[in-house]
């Protein structure tokens, strides 16, 4: 049996994130929700995700500065930024620690289950040397980068 990809949603628009789960859960995809940064850390110490849709401005703790965070967490896991805001210098910072990219909202669904189809693919592979009973794990690379552009 195939697992699941587990997504976790951040934003404080509950109505967004319940619709985007709901989309996203009939997807086929494991999906869980934090309506701000601080739900967001503690349910990434809890449990691993591969995909995080984080907003970028939120009350309390903002997306970058939770992303931060999690990435000394959590640094495996694959962070999409979201924003209806013209926060130039928040997406760039983002961007600057290591998120994949930034989606403007409205959010097209198509885009966001576009960009976790492509996560999935850059998975790690565990090669074993046999010559000199080395293992090595490289990451596949993908232009996961260039992903939200």
């Amino acid at each position: 049996m195939r697992n699941k990809t587990n997504v976790l949603i951040v934003d404080d628009d509950i109505g967004m994130t319940e619709t985007l789960s709901d989309i996203l859960d009939e997807s086929g995809y494991d999906v869980e929700v934090a309506n701000d940064g601080f739900q967001a850390i503690e349910r990434v110490k809890a449990r691993a995700f591969d995909v995080i849709l984080m907003d970028i401005k939120m009350p309390g703790i903002n997306g970058v500065k939770t992303y931060k965070k999690i990435k000394k967490i959590r640094p495996e896991a694959a962070v999409m930024m979201m924003t209806a805001y013209s926060v130039e210098a928040l997406v760039a910072e983002a961007l600057k620690e290591g998120a994949y990219g930034v989606m403007y909202k409205p959010i097209d669904i198509t885009k966001v289950t576009e960009f976790i189809e492509h996560i999935k693919k850059s998975a790690l592979i565990l090669i074993v040397s046999r010559k000199r009973a080395i293992e090595r794990i490289l990451r596949v690379k993908t232009e996961a980068k260039k992903f939200n552009r």
